[in-house]
């Protein structure tokens, strides 16, 4: 079965990406930066789902980290942020989706980026 992480402070929006996904992946959710980082060192994962704000660090920082640590995990960056989604693609993500989304579109995502690993 597939990996997903899933970093995202807001515990309500984190708990729903958990339940839709775990249907179909092994999902591990963590709520900070610096959980982020322990989880990816373990490795092992297919899909990261990335919060851009997080309470301790930016998520730009930990993809950037990932990547030069030759992180290939799939990444969808989150945010709220308009008018960011150059800097996340450039940073390393794969895909970029803007808050607030539908569920459905991060469950297609996801589905779609495991798919090509």
């Amino acid at each position: 079965m597939q990996k997903v992480l899933i970093v995202e402070d807001d515990l309500f929006l984190a708990d729903l990406m958990q339940d839709c996904l775990s249907v179909s992946y092994d999902v591990t959710s963590v709520n900070t930066g610096k959980d982020a980082l322990e989880q990816l060192q373990s490795g092992g994962f297919n899909v990261i789902v990335l919060d851009w704000r997080l309470p301790d660090m930016d998520g730009l920082d930990i993809m950037k980290q990932y990547r030069q640590n030759s992180g290939t995990a799939k990444i969808i960056m989150l945010s709220g942020m308009r008018g960011r989604q150059n800097d996340g693609l450039e940073g390393g993500a794969d895909r970029f989706i803007t808050k607030p989304f539908k569920i459905e579109e991060i469950v297609a995502t996801v589905k779609e980026m495991a798919a090509d690993v």
